[in-house]
C-alpha cells in the first residue's frame, strides 16, 4: 500500500503582503524607480498568478465558483468570457458581501447553453474546487524569485541611499 507523504510546512502564501510592504518602504524612502518596479511585480502577481475564483457569470447568472490561478484567469469552462468589464453582484445568502462577476451574453449563442456548465459543490475545499489550469506547478517557486528580487533591489537602494547621504 503507497503511502502519501505529506508536506511538513505549509506553502508562504503571503507574497502580496510582502511586496506591498516593499513598495511602501520604497516609498519611504523615495525611491521611486524601485517603487515603481515592485508594484508592477504586484500587479503581475495579482493579475496572473495569486489563487481566486473565476467569477464569470454561469447560467444560473451567480459568478463561477472555481479556483483559478490569477484575476485574468478563467475555469476550463468559461475560457474568452473575461472580455469586459466586471460588475458588481451581491454575494449568496441575504448578508453575503459584494463580489466582482463578468457578465456574459447568453443571447448570441445558444451552444453555451446546451453544453453543461459544471461548478465546485459549495462546500467543497480548495483542492477539489480547484480548475486544472490552476493546479499549474511553479508558481510558488516564481514567488519567490520574485520576492527575492524585491528584496534586493530593496537593501540595494538603501544602501545606496546610505553610502550618498
Amino acid at each position: 500500500m503507497a503511502r502519501r507523504r505529506r508536506r511538513s510546512r505549509t506553502p508562504f502564501r503571503a507574497w502580496g503582503l510582502l511586496l506591498t510592504v516593499l513598495a511602501g518602504l520604497l516609498a519611504s524612502r523615495h525611491d521611486w524607480p524601485g517603487m515603481a518596479l515592485i508594484i508592477g511585480l504586484l500587479l503581475c502577481y495579482l493579475l496572473v498568478i495569486r489563487l481566486t475564483r473565476c467569477r464569470v457569470e454561469t447560467l444560473r447568472h451567480r459568478p463561477c465558483r472555481w479556483r483559478v490561478r490569477g484575476l485574468l484567469g478563467t475555469c476550463d469552462f468559461h475560457v474568452g468570457y473575461k472580455r469586459s468589464l466586471p460588475v458588481l453582484v451581491r454575494g449568496d445568502d441575504f448578508v453575503g458581501l459584494p463580489t466582482f462577476m463578468w457578465p456574459r451574453d447568453f443571447t448570441g449563442h445558444s451552444d453555451d447553453l446546451r453544453r453543461p456548465e459544471p461548478q465546485p459543490a459549495q462546500a467543497a475545499p480548495g483542492g477539489t474546487a480547484t480548475a486544472h489550469r490552476a493546479k499549474r506547478p511553479g508558481y510558488d517557486w516564481a514567488m519567490m524569485g520574485i520576492a527575492a528580487a524585491g528584496v534586493v533591489i530593496t537593501l540595494a537602494s538603501f544602501a545606496w541611499d546610505v553610502l550618498t547621504e
